[in-house]
């Protein structure tokens, strides 16, 4: 049965991440311990009590952390209840990836990214990432998102002057199975450049430029991810 935190923890995590600042620096193991055992002043408790409401990882993150030091199961503070509250109030709201990325001339520089990353055989998450200060791919870089129920796969290639190839494949998370006719849109400043049915589980998207780019993913009746690309020079 899921404790009080747990589920305080999940709730706390459905907010947009688009209403906090974007890629906030992440609280480091000392500065989670400290907020745990309230150490930190009023403003420090505050950023990390933000971060927690965008970041999945650091949630998660801290509810194990949580659980490993026995927190006593204390009243909750007052402003999260009432940010808990305000979240019942909304409807829920399709899970952004985020991939900002640098073209060189041979390869790709991956600057800041909400998703896991394949490096060589390795799955590596984007905090560990970070960590390890791994930056630079020879020629591509592949990313996974979970939403939900499905896993979405983003493979980026570098094509060479200013050119890159997109390819986007959907599968069902618990079976790893290519989930197949869903519509995966690009679109560019709003507007539509290319839209296909997924027949075969994965679409390309070629000869793409530079710049900013939204990626939707749709079954019949509804958007079920959305995927948001920054690719500069």
């Amino acid at each position: 049965m899921q404790t009080r935190l747990e589920r305080l923890i999940k709730l706390v995590y459905r907010r947009h991440k688009s209403e906090l600042p974007a890629y906030q620096v992440h609280p480091d193991e000392e500065n989670m311990a400290c907020f745990l055992e309230g150490k930190l002043s009023k403003e420090e408790s505050e950023q990390i009590k933000l971060h927690l409401i965008g970041c999945q990882r650091c949630a998660e993150a801290f509810a194990i952390q949580a659980r490993l030091n026995e927190i006593e199961d204390k009243p909750l503070a007052l402003d999260l209840i009432a940010r808990i509250k305000d979240l019942v109030k909304q409807e829920d709201k399709t899970i952004v990836l985020e991939i900002l990325l640098r073209l060189k001339e041979k390869a790709l520089e991956l600057l800041n990214t909400t998703g896991d990353v394949i490096v060589g055989q390795e799955l590596i998450p984007a905090p560990v990432l970070r960590s390890r200060n791994i930056k630079d791919f020879k020629n591509e870089v592949n990313i996974l998102k979970d939403f939900q129920d499905i896993r979405v796969e983003a493979k980026i290639e570098n094509k060479g002057s200013g050119v890159f190839n997109l390819l986007i494949a959907v599968r069902d998370k618990q079976t790893t199975r290519i989930i197949k006719d869903l519509r995966i849109t690009l679109l560019k400043d709003n507007l539509e450049l290319e839209s296909y049915l997924s027949g075969l589980g994965s679409v390309a998207f070629e000869h793409v430029l530079i710049g900013k780019y939204t990626i939707e993913i749709s079954a019949i009746d509804k958007k079920v991810a959305s995927i948001l690309l920054d690719i500069k020079t």
